[in-house]
Formats: structure tokens, C-alpha cells, sequence
């Protein structure tokens, strides 16, 4: 009888008790901590402005300098005390008036990003379109690809959240090949207990 099933079993299970010590190892590393271990939003940026309280229907314009040509330029509001009713539209402009989105969102964290063709200052016009005064911080990135969060080893991105995926993408792999396993296994079995079946 062919081993094939077996083989396959063995080789998921094996994925699957390396991906929980994976996991067991990072996550009682971080208990007790000031609860960092899963990253804040403002900790995947690279610029991060005072918190700023706006009234409703205030508006308040957040300055961004980028001062190079050709960058790709991340950006985020985060309503940092959100509640359910909260709303805040984002419009974008330079100095010059020029206009480059506009934007309403009821989330707690929005994000998005363009393309900055050349250096200039980037006003982001931020208004409480709720009815309750919320309390925002704005969020800054040029290049994110090469942002501190991915680039800074000890950042709780890195050291973190990038292990913990590849333990789910392990342990979603492994689960995967041992059903796969169990499922050839059933095969094997089937087809030698035929065969034998045959000389009887």
C-alpha cells in the first residue's frame, strides 16, 4: 500500500505544530506589556500630528511639506475618541489653491494616498460634519514601502504582526495538507484493500 497519504498527513501536522510555536512564542512574550503588541495606526506612520479637538462644523487645515519631486504620499485621519455618529469630510489643496480630493468619511480611520509630482506644501482641510466635537490626529508617510513600520526592526509591525501572519499563512497551509493528506490516505487504503481483495 502506497504511504503517500501518510507522508502528506505528517508533513501538514508538522506545519501545523510549527505554526502555533510560532505564535506561542511571540504572543506571552508581549502579556503584560502597556498593550502594544498589535500596532496603533499612528504607529504605521512616519509623521503624526498634535491631536486637534474640532467642534462641529469647524474646519481645521493639517500641513504636510513634501520636498522632493515624484513621491507617494500616504495620508490618514484618525477620529481618535470615534463615536457611531461622527463625520468629517477632507479636502486637499496647496498653496496655490490647486485642489487634489475631496473626501467624506464616517469611519474611524480613513487612509488613502496620491501621487505628489513635484515639492510643495499640501494643506488637508479637516471638517467635523458631525454634531459632537471629535478629537483627530492626521497621518503622514512619504514612500510607505520604505516607512520606519517596515523598515525598523523593533517597530511592533516587524517584530510582531509580520510573524503572526506567516504563523495564519502556515497553520491555513498546513490545515490545507493534512486534509489533503486524510484525503489520499482514504485512497490508498481504498485502493489496497481492492487489490486485495482480488487475490482472495
Amino acid at each position: 500500500m502506497k504511504k503517500r497519504g501518510s507522508i502528506i498527513l505528517i508533513a501538514g501536522t508538522v506545519m501545523i505544530i510549527l505554526a502555533a510555536s510560532i505564535a506561542y512564542s511571540i504572543i506571552p512574550r508581549e502579556q503584560g506589556t502597556d498593550g502594544d503588541f498589535f500596532p496603533s495606526p499612528e504607529s504605521l506612520f512616519d509623521n503624526v500630528s498634535d491631536k486637534i479637538t474640532i467642534d462641529a462644523g469647524n474646519v481645521y487645515t493639517f500641513s504636510h511639506t513634501v520636498n522632493a519631486a515624484k513621491v507617494h504620499l500616504m495620508w490618514g485621519v484618525h477620529i481618535v475618541n470615534y463615536k457611531p455618529d461622527d463625520n468629517v469630510g477632507i479636502l486637499i489643496s496647496n498653496i496655490f489653491g490647486d485642489k487634489f480630493g475631496s473626501f467624506v468619511e464616517g469611519d474611524p480611520i480613513f487612509i488613502k494616498s496620491f501621487d505628489v509630482s513635484k515639492a510643495d506644501t499640501y494643506n488637508f482641510n479637516v471638517e467635523n460634519k458631525g454634531k459632537e466635537s471629535i478629537t483627530v490626529v492626521m497621518l503622514f508617510t512619504e514612500n510607505p514601502e520604505k516607512s520606519k513600520a517596515l523598515t525598523d526592526p523593533n517597530s511592533p509591525f516587524v517584530k510582531n504582526i509580520i510573524p503572526l501572519a506567516e504563523a495564519g499563512f502556515l497553520l491555513i497551509v498546513g490545515i490545507i495538507v493534512v486534509i489533503a493528506g486524510v484525503v489520499l490516505s482514504v485512497m490508498d487504503w481504498r485502493k489496497g484493500k481492492n487489490q486485495s481483495s482480488r487475490y482472495i
